[in-house]
């Protein structure tokens, strides 16, 4: 044989050789009892809760919790509750107490201011009116803790004047010899008579004094006479006196009579007396 045909067979018993060994490693793979895979993980079953337990419930907040609310708006409210002789009680309410002025003037709500109980949201105020019938305008502005302010509408009112008439329904003169006369005055006005009407007795026609604002707290007034008196033969002669006359309640008409004399003169009256309110 040559050479080459020795070297050819040479190499192919070598690969014969290397075919069989590994043929006889898988073999003995297959009959090899097989290594165990790696079991796949079983989740754990979900814990069911138990039913009997109270229930409580969690929240996360990511930061404070606020609530914002505007507060409702401040209202008051001024009224006259009553009016007196002497000035004007006001009541005012308001919404929520407040700290609280009245203020008060003619014309406008200034000038004059009153100090309110404070943290209140209701009362009553007097304003002292002795002085004047004018009506007079005022306003209660209050303001609460928290710094909010409001004010009741501009209201007017003036303080409860008593006005009395007199009407002289009835005046005769009794002249003792020569003429006589008489001046009769009340609260301000006067009306004369005379001198020179001749006796023994004279009249006058009724007549009536002017409505007349009454001083706080008076219940009467005088009205006063002046008598004139010429005897014959003589000079003229004057004498006064006066009568009181008293006041009803308002609303209501008296008839009072009176009579009074000096100088020689007498006179004879009836007198019928009003008293109102405005």
């Amino acid at each position: 044989m040559s050479r080459r045909a020795i070297v050819v067979l040479s190499l192919l018993a070598v690969l014969a050789m290397a075919a069989g060994v590994a043929a006889g490693i898988v073999f003995a793979h297959r009959g090899a009892k097989p290594v165990a895979a790696e079991q796949p993980v079983t989740p754990p079953a979900a814990t069911v809760p138990d039913s009997t337990a109270p229930a409580t419930s969690t929240s996360t907040t990511t930061g404070p919790s606020t609530s914002s609310s505007t507060p409702a708006a401040l209202t008051l409210r001024a009224r006259v509750a009553q009016r007196l002789e002497d000035g004007l009680l006001v009541r005012w309410d308001a919404s929520e107490p407040v700290d609280a002025v009245l203020s008060w003037g003619f014309g406008t709500p200034a000038g004059h201011q009153l100090q309110l109980p404070g943290g209140a949201d209701h009362g009553t105020a007097k304003l002292s009116l002795p002085k004047t019938t004018q009506s007079v305008t005022y306003q209660v502005v209050g303001r609460t803790a928290d710094g909010r302010s409001a004010g009741s509408a501009p209201a007017s009112g003036r303080r409860l004047v008593r006005r009395v008439t007199l009407r002289v329904a009835s005046l005769t003169l009794d002249i003792t010899g020569g003429t006589g006369g008489v001046s009769t005055s009340f609260l301000g006005t006067t009306y004369t008579f005379g001198p020179g009407l001749a006796g023994p007795t004279a009249a006058a026609q009724p007549y009536a004094f002017p409505a007349k604002p009454l001083t706080i707290g008076t219940d009467s007034a005088p009205l006063a006479l002046q008598f004139f008196h010429k005897p014959p033969s003589s000079p003229l002669r004057t004498g006064q006196t006066s009568v009181g006359v008293d006041f009803p309640e308002p609303g209501r008409t008296i008839t009072l009579r009176r009579d009074a004399s000096a100088v020689g003169v007498t006179a004879h009256l009836q007198l019928r007396v009003t008293v109102t309110i405005s």
